[in-house]
């Protein structure tokens, strides 16, 4: 399991990049995390704003799909997409997430 991360200004950006990937079964959870305060270099200055995080618990396999769908969707030309290896997960919980995904990668 891996966990990819974005964040976006937009709150409506993230609901609908989350029911797309939940639609097509590219993640099997999205934890939206509200109202987060981000501060970052943007044209020579430092800029504050708040933002919302997205934690998507996915598999390797879908990956690429998860990148794919966040770029096309998202309401930055740039957004911040990372993914994060996960090291010990609990057997059940591992199993539930990969029952829940579209293992083979395509638009299920």
């Amino acid at each position: 399991m891996i966990i990819i991360k974005t964040t976006s200004d937009s709150h409506k950006a993230m609901k609908d990049i989350t029911n797309t990937l939940l639609n097509k079964k590219y993640a099997a959870c999205v934890n939206i995390v509200p109202r987060m305060r981000s501060k970052y270099i943007l044209d020579g200055r430092i800029v504050e704003s708040r933002e919302v995080m997205l934690l998507i618990k996915t598999s390797d396999d879908l990956e690429a799909n998860v990148y794919k769908t966040i770029k096309e969707m998202h309401n930055y030309d740039i957004p911040e997409i990372s993914t994060i290896k996960t090291q010990n997960v609990d057997k059940d919980y591992l199993k539930w997430v990969n029952e829940s995904l579209n293992s083979k990668g395509t638009n299920g």
